[in-house]
């Protein structure tokens, strides 16, 4: 193990306070973060409504609002209650813009209000992008209350398919006094003791927090997803028309991700940030707002990237100096973290996607700010909108221009310094060959590198990282060092360390670490990892507290448990049936379970326990129908007989016979 020319080496740093086995009790007092992924403290009420514009009344458009033959009609649906609307078409839509109009108990009808169709998206080849659907923007309508009138325009055609969605965002007044009138404040104090390294960074804005609007953690679809980095922002617009105080803006965020969330299927809100007339810059999408969260804001270009939000339509409207400000503000924040400049470019590789402007796989050279119209084909952030990208540039430059605290000190500060990490015992410092920084504390250290930002180690999990070779072992962190299920973990950028009680700290890489992720990570039927990842001839293997991961080249990474394991195991592993080429995988008669190997199988039922078969036993037993067959499932292994060898199965017995090289199958 190399050392790093400061008053101790790294090693040596292990062996004090933080070397101990456990993460201990610093890990867990820093286990929170500025947007936990578990549900808020605080819950405002609220509900989403589907009303088939198929069932509903509809009439015939006056003349004055379309000329005749334009195939469009108008569909009235009585409401109670609400405060946003859109429409939803789970089949798509042959138009491009609908639109919508209200009216309350008593009252007069708005102007009709134009909704095109939502051109913020997932990815296509994520879970979220799959569930997605065709949707107009939301519109905020406010408080409709009982006995009012929802009007929708739109093409004939359209009609059987479309669904009017209504949102009631939840009321309470006592929230929104408390998060206007007392943000969280900012967290400061630049280290003086740090000498050089990583970059400049500017302090946090106040960034409110989803608990301040109310966010029903419910509603949100699994956990976080994140990029390795961030490399550009986007910039959009809600392009809701509808108009909205100061008190109203956490019911207006709440309305726009009950309708991401519930009405178009997405994960959580699409935005990583959402900024309000009046300045406020609020966190959007779950996961940390340090982190590189993947959004659902940019179809094709939501990883690496984040997005920020102007809430309002900028179409013929510019937005507020307040608004410009703190988008400025938020944006400059989160790049400097990256060290990515204002003024720079950067390569982005497009996933596709119905409104992406690039087609999938193709890479395209962007601005590290970027409007939503650069990479998708959309108005979005809406014409005047547009016009402002060069003054949010020059601002976010400036901004940059005057950062005063690195990288590193900025970590420390936002997970709350000494309390969480202790006092430093290095100063910052290059690590050997470049390419990053870090800074040891009594209770952990902070890596940087401008692939992957500042985060946090600790305990263990440091650990064994050093022991594997720091940064030049498993690659620089890419999450703070974060609660599992039973454990803790860090994913860095060639693999992952997670660590329990039970089974202490252990690496998982490459496609052995793919396949455990798919199956649910430690929460899967794996459990934690109890070995690292171990090589052996022609492949590698990882051992987990509920079975084995094995890869080679040749057959992938395939998992085994159970009795399947443990014969295999009894067999040598690898070196006898060779490599697993499938999972172990339940019988089509649902009576067992089996998993093929290169040179063999084994099958397993309650009634006959686990068994190999191999060769031409295995190719007769398969062309008489495997264990549907009247053989049913091998009761024994191979065994010798006189002339041959002879294989036991529940209705009979296979022999092969050596000096006629034959196979005999016998009924019991």
């Amino acid at each position: 193990m190399r050392s790093v020319q400061t008053p101790l080496s790294r090693r040596a740093l292990l062996t004090g306070a933080v070397g101990t086995g456990v993460l201990g009790a610093s890990l867990a007092a820093g286990a929170g973060s500025a947007s936990a992924l578990t549900p808020a403290a605080l819950q405002v009420g609220g509900s989403t409504r589907a009303f088939p514009l198929g069932a509903q009344r509809s009439a015939a458009l006056l003349s004055s609002e379309a000329g005749a033959g334009s195939g469009l009609t108008v569909v009235g649906v009585e409401v109670d209650g609400g405060h946003m609307v859109g429409v939803t078409f789970p089949s798509g839509a042959s138009t491009d813009t609908i639109s919508v109009r209200t009216r309350t108990a008593g009252g007069t009808w708005t102007a009709w209000s134009d909704l095109p169709l939502n051109d913020s998206e997932p990815d296509p080849d994520t879970a979220e992008g799959r569930r997605s659907v065709t949707a107009s923007d939301p519109l905020w309508v406010g408080a409709l209350g009982t006995g009012a009138t929802v009007q929708v325009r739109l093409p004939k055609v359209d009609v059987a398919d479309a669904h009017l969605q209504l949102v009631d965002a939840g009321e309470s007044s006592a929230l929104a006094r408390t998060t206007l009138s007392s943000p969280a404040e900012a967290p400061g104090g630049a280290d003086t003791l740090a000498t050089k390294a990583s970059p400049k960074v500017l302090p946090q804005p106040t960034v409110r927090t989803r608990a301040q609007w109310g966010a029903d953690e419910s509603l949100r679809k699994g956990g976080a997803g994140y990029s390795d980095t961030i490399k550009a922002v986007v910039v959009h617009h809600t392009a809701d028309g509808g108009t909205y105080s100061q008190a109203e803006v956490p019911s207006v965020i709440r309305g726009m991700y009950r309708y991401h969330t519930v009405s178009l299927g997405w994960a959580d809100l699409g935005y990583n940030f959402v900024v309000d007339r009046f300045g406020g810059i609020w966190e959007g999408r779950a996961g940390g707002i340090t982190k590189a969260v993947v959004g659902a804001h940019a179809g094709g270009f939501n990883v690496d990237t984040f997005g920020v939000s102007m809430m309002g339509d900028f179409t013929s409207a510019a937005p507020s100096s307040a608004c410009l400000e703190s988008v400025a503000q938020v944006i400059a924040w989160k790049l400097s973290m990256y060290g990515v400049p204002a003024d720079g470019t950067t390569y982005l590789t497009s996933a596709g996607g119905g409104t992406a402007r690039y087609a999938r796989g193709t890479t395209a050279k962007l601005r590290t700010i970027n409007a939503h119209r650069d990479v998708g084909f959309t108005a979005c952030p809406g014409n005047v909108g547009f016009t402002k990208m060069g003054w949010i540039r020059d601002r976010v430059a400036q901004l940059l221009g005057g950062a005063s605290i690195t990288a590193i000190a900025a970590k420390y500060d936002a997970v709350g310094g000494a309390g969480a990490l202790g006092g430093p015992t290095t100063p910052e410092n290059d690590v050997p060959g470049g390419g990053g920084s870090y800074r040891f504390y009594s209770g952990g250290a902070i890596y940087w590198s401008k692939a992957t930002g500042a985060h946090t180690v600790r305990g263990a999990i440091l650990q064994r990282w050093g022991q594997l070779g720091w940064e030049t072992g498993l690659g620089f962190p890419t999450t703070d060092d974060s609660p599992a299920k039973g454990g803790f973990y860090n994913h860095f950028e060639n693999g992952s360390i997670y660590w329990s009680p039970a089974t202490g700290a252990r690496e998982v890489r490459g496609a052995i670490r793919q396949k455990w992720a798919s199956m649910g990570w430690e929460g899967g039927p794996a459990g934690f990892p109890v070995t690292g990842d171990e090589s052996v001839r022609g492949g590698w293997y990882t051992h987990f507290q509920g079975g084995s991961i094995y890869y080679s080249a040749a057959t992938g990474a395939r998992w085994t448990t159970g009795a399947i394991r443990d014969r295999w195991a009894a067999l040598g592993w690898e070196n006898g049936l060779g490599f697993p080429t499938t999972d172990d995988t339940r019988t089509p008669n649902g009576k067992g379970y089996y998993n093929h190997f290169q040179k063999g199988s084994v099958y397993w039922s309650p009634a006959t326990g686990a068994h190999a078969v191999s060769g031409g036993f295995r190719d007769t037993w398969a062309s008489l129908g495997w264990e549907n067959s009247f053989l049913g499932f091998p009761t024994k292994d191979e065994v010798s007989v006189d002339g041959g060898t002879r294989l036991e199965f529940e209705g009979g017995t296979l022999t092969w016979t050596r000096s006629t090289n034959k196979f005999t199958v016998k009924k019991k």
